[in-house]
């Protein structure tokens, strides 16, 4: 009887959440789309956040990103993706507290990126733990390391690791 009531319950909170995407409070949908236990689930949340997922991509929890301000499409995700646990996506990326560094020509011309759209195309694989910086385009069939930080463009099938990230290995197509 308890197994019922709670499958039940299971059950009407999901179709719940799908049904209220749109009307949720933004701090709710930032909780559920990088938490909840469901992968659908989290996907719509992410959706309404700016990162769009491909068909049969899967991000895992533990996946962050930092929105645009206006929740525009900030991480682009092709088809047949896979984001291990723990892996950052920074579309956008500013000293927020500082107005001296804000306010500085070398900062302001070189290192501040806002709305730096990331997109990976489709079957690629993101190692645990990989920050993927503003801007950059990890090319189709691309392998990232475990822990790599991505900051420039990848090329098609190829594996990349390390800190900053470099190309080690050609995979053949």
């Amino acid at each position: 009887m308890i197994s019922h009531l709670l499958v039940f319950f299971d059950n009407f909170i999901n179709n719940f959440l799908q049904k209220n995407v749109n009307i949720m409070p933004i701090r709710l949908v930032k909780s559920i789309a990088f938490v909840y236990p469901s992968a659908v689930i989290r996907k719509l949340y992410l959706k309404r956040l700016g990162f769009i997922l491909g068909e049969n991509s899967f991000a895992s929890p533990g996946m962050n990103f930092t929105p645009n301000d206006d929740f525009s499409p900030s991480v682009i995700i092709g088809k047949n993706v896979s984001i291990g646990p723990n892996v950052t996506f920074l579309p956008n990326s500013r000293p927020n507290n500082s107005e001296i560094l804000q306010n500085n020509d070398y900062v302001k011309n070189n290192l501040i990126r806002t709305k730096a759209t990331i997109h990976i195309e489709d079957d690629v694989w993101i190692g645990a733990g990989s920050i993927i910086m503003p801007g950059v385009t990890v090319k189709r069939g691309s392998i990232i390391g475990s822990g790599a930080v991505v900051l420039r463009d990848t090329e098609e099938f190829c594996i990349y690791a390390g800190v900053p990230a470099r190309k080690i290995r050609d995979i053949k197509k």
